[in-house]
This record gives structure tokens, sequence and C-alpha cells, in this order.
């Protein structure tokens, strides 16, 4: 299922299109402003002497993770972090995602997840082989907690980490609908509650980022929120938490 006809494709995204093993299952880049998306991420992992490193991820079954770190890794270096570290390893033996740093504060330590709609089918919806077909099924009706989700997330994040750095798990959803498209009220309340676990204590933060196109003539949006732990045994610079819990609004590319 290649992209339709009337999508123009940049040159980086035919070349990894071309390789990749998922394009007869999806369609993606399925409208332009995905594809306009695709190019520019690719283009920016490029200049950043990574793309080498990224496309056999990109190529592969493990393309939705890899382009979740690749959005978390150009949201932030758009904002004015400094990328210090692609292949971060608080444990010698578990490398992370990314390391980044604003202006001259201590680095973090910042691990992504992306977790997408299958995720949140049953067993037997699975069994029935539902994750092979569209993301969404006409009159197709379902009880969701993404939240859920979210919490298995940071569980899955907090093995890389160590409490003698600032740690922040990124989640880059493709949930049935995602926290950030909810009530702000349900995150101020959920979040707060999961990162209360006592477990999670050695978790500075999570950081919400979700890509969304809403019509024809805009761009990709990234809806997005922050949560700071107040729990963390070693939180992020104060300066980090200020700037990104101002910017829980939606920001585009």
């Amino acid at each position: 299922m290649p992209p339709p006809d009337d999508v123009q494709l940049g040159p980086l995204t035919r070349a990894l299109l071309a390789r990749a093993t998922w394009r007869d299952k999806t369609e993606y880049p399925a409208h332009q402003a995905w594809a306009d998306e695709c190019e520019q991420l690719l283009t920016f992992l490029e200049a950043e002497c990574v793309l080498d490193q990224f496309l056999p991820r990109l190529s592969n079954n493990e393309w939705e993770g890899a382009l979740a770190e690749a959005r978390t890794a150009f949201y932030f270096k758009r904002n004015g972090f400094k990328i210090t570290d692609w292949q971060p390893r608080a444990k010698p033996e578990i490398p992370g995602d990314l390391e980044i740093q604003w202006h001259a504060t201590e680095k973090i330590f910042v691990e992504v997840k992306g977790p997408g709609w299958e995720s949140e089918l049953s067993k037997e919806e699975f069994k029935a082989k539902r994750q092979h077909q569209p993301k969404y099924v006409n009159a197709e009706a379902r009880a969701i907690d993404p939240y859920q989700r979210v919490e298995y997330a940071i569980n899955k994040a907090v093995p890389k980490f160590v409490d003698s750095r600032p740690n922040l798990v990124v989640v880059v959803d493709d949930f049935f609908f995602s926290p950030v498209e909810g009530p702000k009220v349900f995150l101020e309340s959920r979040l707060p509650k999961i990162l209360a676990d006592p477990s999670f204590t050695i978790v500075s933060a999570v950081f919400l980022l979700k890509p969304m196109k809403y019509s024809a003539k805009q761009g990709i949006e990234y809806l997005q929120y922050f949560c700071p732990n107040a729990r963390a045994v070693h939180p992020l610079p104060k300066v980090v938490s200020v700037g990104l819990n101002a910017g829980n609004k939606t920001s585009e590319i």
C-alpha cells in the first residue's frame, strides 16, 4: 500500500520507502502533511549525522519507535536544547535513546516510548487479527483507558535509569484516543497519581507528545503535556521544568 498518487515525497522519504519492509502494510505517509514531516525528520537526522544509525530501524518493524525518537529529538533541538548523546548509557549494558541539555544545566537522560493503538487491543482481538486491519473501523466501539498504557511505558523505561541523574520519559503515542486530546483536568489528575507510585521515584518527569493532523490545509501539530514527578529523587533542572510546563499547549511544526 504505497502512499496515494497525489502525495509528493521528498528524496529521503522515497529512499526510505524503497527499502522499508513495512511499505506494503501501511499507506504512511498517506497525506501530504505526514510526507512533509517525514522528510523534515529525515533531513534533521541527516544534519545530525545519525541518519545511517536510524535507517535500519526505520526500515524494519521498529520503524514507529524509531520515528518517535526522531520526533522527540527534533522537538527538543527545535526548542533550544542541545543533543549531547544519541545513545547514552546510564547503565553500561543498556543504551538509552537521547541525552539532552539546556544551556549549562545538568544533562538529562531521555527514554522515548512510542506505543501504538495495537497495544490497546485485547487478547481476543489479537487472535482475530484485528491488528492487521486499519486503526479505525466504521461503527467499531471500545472502552479505552490510555493512561494504563502510559503507565506501562513508564515501567518499561525505568530499568534504564539511575538515580544519580535526571531522567525523562517521553511518550509519543498513536493510541485510539491520546491523553493529550482529552480534558486537561484528567491529565492534571491521572499523571501525578501514576508518578506517585514508589517505584517511579527514579523518574524525574513524563512528557507526552502527540503529532496530529487536523485538516488537509494544515501541517502537523504536536500536542504536548509535561508532568514533573513531585517525589523524584533527582528532579529535572528547575529552569527546564518551568519551560516545559509553560509549553503545555499545541505546538506547530
